[in-house]
């Protein structure tokens, strides 16, 4: 049987007790765990050693306890199950959320299969990451340290971006290419100095790319569609995208249906996914509880808050409020109803808000 720390990823926080966090690190090496040096979306248990809760890390570590996402252990209980004393507590049960409905997968086995793949690609990954930096102890005294290298293909890529690339472009959702690395369709062109085109990759393999070249983490599982209860008492379909880029991270939620309401969160690359996800449904559920416009096309307030998409049939942009689209001619009358009054025009970049 197997240890029940085996291929696990932990974050220590503080120093513990009885030996060093090297010796902490290797003991846990030795029955498969693995160690990462921030909490993370596959970070399985945080333990809390000496000081540890002086630290910011602490206070978040007892939400995602709270919120079943990790477990969080004391030294006591670090060491009992690590020397198979006791057996790890489990996750506690997450608290329901009110009007949220998440569907579960069509093919729940598969699902769980591509679960176990990434979560597996994410610990292999750490592991020989720790080995290039730590090393692992030898019989002499000395530590063994390893070189760790990408996907050839991906490698290949990377590198051509390091040296060559200007950034990445959006390709246009309708007028999709295939991926350069799998058979879907692309969503991100990546292109040189040149104006060369490097590579076209769907938001999995750029997400992959991104993470090999960041180190930012790739969720084990990332909701495809959320539902939400308005204020009407109907429910509203949201498709859920996730994208790493080369400074940061976004979840954007689009809805689906007659109303085309988007809102998203922008992080940093070590930000942690669940918070995100937290944060996106918040900003749901408040988007659904405002109504900036009347049914006649006039504001119901002094204010509208909404995004700019490009309308490819009229070859010119829409502002979209309460996810209608409107045309500035359409605005010309609410405008024209405030003549004498101030105005305010303000823009937010991905993930800002705007109240």
């Amino acid at each position: 049987m197997s240890h029940p720390f085996k291929d696990k990823i932990f974050v220590f926080i503080g120093n513990p007790a009885r030996c060093s966090r090297q010796e902490a690190r290797d003991a846990l090496t030795e029955v498969g765990g693995v160690t990462g040096d921030r909490i993370g979306t596959f970070t399985h248990y945080i333990v809390a050693f000496n000081g540890a809760e002086r630290t910011k890390a602490f206070q978040k570590a007892k939400e995602h306890d709270r919120l079943g996402h990790m477990v969080l252990l004391n030294e006591g209980q670090f060491f009992d199950v690590l020397e198979g004393k006791a057996e790890p507590p489990e996750k506690k049960v997450p608290p329901r959320r009110e009007g949220v409905i998440v569907y579960p997968a069509k093919d729940p086995e598969a699902a769980e299969r591509e679960h176990d793949r990434v979560t597996q690609y994410v610990v292999e990954k750490k592991r020989i990451k720790n080995m290039a930096r730590y090393g692992v102890p030898m019989p002499d005294g000395g530590r063994l340290k390893v070189e760790f290298r990408a996907p050839e293909i991906i490698r290949q890529i990377a590198e051509l971006m390091k040296s060559n690339a200007k950034g990445t472009v959006y390709s246009r959702p309708d007028m999709p290419g295939h991926c350069d690395n799998c058979v879907n369709l692309s969503r991100v062109t990546i292109s040189g100095d040149d104006g060369s085109v490097i590579a076209n990759l769907c938001l999995d393999c750029n997400n992959q790319l991104m993470a090999e070249m960041t180190d930012a983490e790739i969720p084990s599982y990332v909701p495809k569609r959320l539902s939400f209860e308005n204020n009407d008492g109907e429910i509203r379909d949201f498709e859920i995208e996730f994208h790493i880029f080369a400074n940061g991270k976004t979840l954007t939620a689009t809805e689906i249906g007659e109303t085309k309401r988007k809102v998203d969160v922008f992080g940093k690359l070590d930000d942690d996914f669940n918070e995100m996800l937290e944060t996106l449904m918040e900003r749901i559920k408040k988007a659904l509880s405002v109504t900036y416009m009347k049914p006649n096309g006039y504001f119901a307030g002094n204010k509208a808050v909404g995004y700019i998409e490009h309308n490819r049939e009229r070859n010119a942009c829409d502002i979209i409020i309460d996810g209608r689209p409107y045309t500035w001619a359409e605005l010309e009358k609410n405008i024209s109803a405030h003549e004498g009054f101030k105005i305010k025009i303000e823009f937010g970049d991905i993930g800002d808000e705007l109240d």
